[in-house]
């Protein structure tokens, strides 16, 4: 468990693309994160969310596919066997106003939690709902709102300074980092 003061936490959760294929995230532990975010502020106290649990080899083989990586690296297809997520939960949602909402604090809060315990997120939204929802049998009644891929992450992250008008798109350099541009204080502030 991290003791980052939580300023650094939030710098060091980034989206993790590549994991330890080899160093699997205990299925207890996913639970936990889960348990970790019930208590998570809810519109009007709704708790319109549920989560699927994802941990076992054939049901990882069977989301994969599903998902969209990384649209600002062209040519990258995703992470190669080896490099994939050990452990996935869907953020399912159940009709309601308010469920975008959120979806988001409970993703953020389950990639700050698996940053804390020494394991990466990547919070995803691009992929094949159907395909995704066909495969693990979800059925029509529930909907998929957003996918966190987990793991123990096997790549460095950088975080670059973003100049004012630049182009915010992250890149990967030949060693195999990924930067990350970000706005200045001075530039997200509205005088």
């Amino acid at each position: 468990m991290s003791n980052l003061p939580f300023p650094e936490l939030v710098k060091q959760a980034r989206s993790i693309r590549r994991f330890i294929e080899a160093d699997p995230i205990p299925a207890e532990e996913v639970r936990r994160l889960v348990d970790v975010v019930r208590f998570v502020p809810s519109a009007s106290n709704q708790q319109p969310l549920r989560y699927r649990l994802v941990t076992e080899e054939v049901e990882r083989a069977k989301v994969f596919p599903c998902l969209r990586w990384a649209s600002a690296l062209k040519r990258w297809v995703g992470p190669q066997e080896g490099e994939r997520p050990t452990a996935y939960i869907l953020i399912v949602k159940v009709r309601c106003r308010h469920v975008g909402h959120d979806a988001g604090i409970a993703a953020q809060t389950i990639q700050l939690a698996a940053t804390a315990a020494g394991y990466g997120a990547c919070i995803m939204d691009a992929m094949d709902k159907d395909a995704l929802q066909r495969a693990l049998g979800l059925g029509r009644e529930r909907e998929v709102e957003l996918v966190l891929a987990l793991g123990r992450p096997a790549e460095k992250v950088e975080l670059e300074e973003l100049v004012f008008g630049a182009n915010s798109a992250y890149w990967r350099t030949t060693d195999q980092v990924h930067h990350v541009p970000k706005r200045r204080l001075a530039d997200v502030l509205i005088a």
